[in-house]
C-alpha cells in the first residue's frame, strides 16, 4: 500500500513538473514594444538634400531670411515572435513625420512636409541570454508609404506614394524578464539610436 501511495505521489509531482517546465518553454514567445528613434536616414537625406536650393537661392538672389529641416524622429509599434533563444521575427509599424521651411525676406514661405508610414518586417539574431539580459543584433526591409504636402505661398499640392524602407540594427540591448527596456544602434528607417519599452507573454 505504501509503495503504491509514493508510486501514485511520484507519479503526480513528475506530471506537475514536467507542466510547469512546459508552461515556462511557452512563456515569453511573443514580445511587444513601443519605441523612439532618432536621426532617421530619410531625415538626414531630406535636411542634406533641402540645403542646396536655399544655398543657390542666397548665393544668387540673396532671398533667404529663414531656413530649418525637422528632426522629429520616429515612433515605432513592434511584434516580435522568438522561435528559438537565437532567432526572432516580426513586424514593425513606424511614422516619422519630415517638414522643411524656408522663408524669404519679402515674406513668401516654401514648405514640403511628409509622413512616412513604414512597415517592416525584422529579424533578429540573438548572440547573448543571461538572465535579465540580451544582446542582438539583425535586419529589416519592407514599404513606406508616403503623404506629401507642398506649400508655396497660398498654393498647397498634395501626394502619395510608396518606397523601399530598411534598417540595420548593428547592435541592440533589452533588460529585464517579461517588462524591460531596449535601446539599440543602427542606421536606416528607424534612426541611429532607437529606446523603448518591451513586454513579453
Amino acid at each position: 500500500m505504501k509503495s503504491k501511495t509514493i508510486l501514485l505521489l511520484m507519479l503526480c509531482f513528475v506530471t506537475l513538473n514536467s507542466s510547469i517546465y512546459a508552461q515556462e518553454t511557452k512563456k515569453g514567445k511573443n514580445e511587444i514594444r513601443l519605441g523612439y528613434g532618432v536621426l532617421t536616414a530619410p531625415e538626414m537625406a531630406n535636411s542634406l538634400m533641402s540645403v542646396w536650393p536655399a544655398i543657390g537661392m542666397t548665393i544668387w538672389k540673396d532671398t533667404i531670411s529663414d531656413y530649418n529641416c525637422s528632426f522629429y524622429g520616429v515612433l515605432s509599434l513592434e511584434y516580435n515572435r522568438h522561435l528559438k533563444p537565437w532567432i526572432s521575427i516580426g513586424l514593425s509599424l513606424s511614422v516619422n513625420p519630415i517638414s522643411t521651411l524656408i522663408r524669404t525676406k519679402s515674406g513668401n514661405e516654401l514648405t514640403w512636409n511628409y509622413y512616412l508610414i513604414n512597415v517592416l518586417p525584422r529579424v533578429d539574431f540573438h548572440y547573448v541570454n543571461k538572465g535579465i539580459f540580451s544582446m542582438y543584433s539583425g535586419v529589416q526591409a519592407g514599404a513606406t508609404v508616403i503623404l506629401w504636402q507642398d506649400r508655396k505661398g497660398s498654393t498647397n499640392s498634395n501626394d502619395t506614394g510608396v518606397g523601399f524602407a530598411f534598417h540595420v540594427n548593428a547592435f541592440g540591448m533589452r533588460i529585464g524578464k517579461e517588462f524591460g527596456a531596449f535601446m539599440e544602434w543602427g542606421y536606416g528607417f528607424r534612426g541611429i539610436v532607437n529606446v523603448g519599452i518591451s513586454g513579453k507573454f
